[in-house]
């Protein structure tokens, strides 16, 4: 299709992203396909010939991209995580030099983008507002917003001096000891699942996850970060009268 290589020149956008959108064009094989044939209809039936479900969302949001055209687009899946103990971590990495972001992301949250600069604080209140790119440039923060930490967090946290290590090392680092400490795959955006639904285990209310996540809407927070499991139902269940 002319036009959606034609709107593709005119963005200014990274080379990785163009290949991505030029990927999805010939998947589909509509590269030739005449603009007044690219109807929704059209490109949702050629969307439903893709199996995998990561797949096909990763296609229709490229295609709303390149055209402009609403496309259905598949729910984003929520990644599983073979989850330790809070306490599990905080041991693990105690005396380790990734402890900072660890406990950043553990116990605050964090992004790991987020663990690798220091946030404003207020008495017990992290204002998480930046953080550090894989490219090592400091940008706002994805969400921001205040998040209250442990007490016994805000006087170690104030103690941090961050932004010598970056993505890679820490994302490795973690990784390495977790494996090492804790017998289990844990990379770093499985702590801030772990956050998430250790918040829930201890009974925070819907609005307080929320607020702590730094969502728009607690059904994110719900829906693609607390993990269940069948475990958590029996306990629940057990105590039924």
């Amino acid at each position: 299709m002319a036009l959606a290589y034609k709107r593709l020149e005119e963005r200014a956008i990274k080379d990785n992203t163009y290949r991505s959108y030029l990927q999805t064009l010939r998947a589909l094989e509509i590269e030739d396909l005449p603009v007044k044939e690219a109807t929704t209809r059209e490109l949702g039936r050629r969307l439903s010939t893709i199996i995998t479900q990561s797949t096909r969302r990763k296609h229709a949001v490229n295609l709303q991209a390149c055209l402009g055209v609403k496309v259905p687009t598949p729910a984003p899946k929520q990644k599983v995580y073979v989850l330790p103990s809070v306490q599990d971590v905080k041991d693990a990495f105690a005396d380790s030099k990734y402890r900072p972001h660890v406990y950043g992301m553990t116990f605050a949250g964090m992004r790991i983008g987020e663990s690798l600069v220091n946030q404003p604080t207020m008495g017990n209140v992290l204002n998480i507002d930046r953080q550090r790119t894989p490219q090592n440039a400091i940008t706002p923060a994805k969400t921001t917003g205040p998040v209250i930490i442990p007490d016994w967090f805000v006087d170690e946290y104030a103690t941090y001096e961050l932004g010598s290590i970056n993505h890679a090392t820490v994302y490795r680092g973690v990784k390495r000891r977790a494996k090492k400490e804790l017998g289990i795959e844990l990379n770093p955006h499985a702590l801030r699942h772990l956050f998430a639904t250790n918040l829930v285990q201890l009974g925070a209310p819907p609005e307080v996850l929320r607020r702590q996540m730094r969502h728009h809407d607690v059904a994110v927070s719900l829906r693609y970060y607390v993990q269940t499991t069948e475990a958590d139902i029996t306990a629940v269940m057990a105590k039924f009268a």
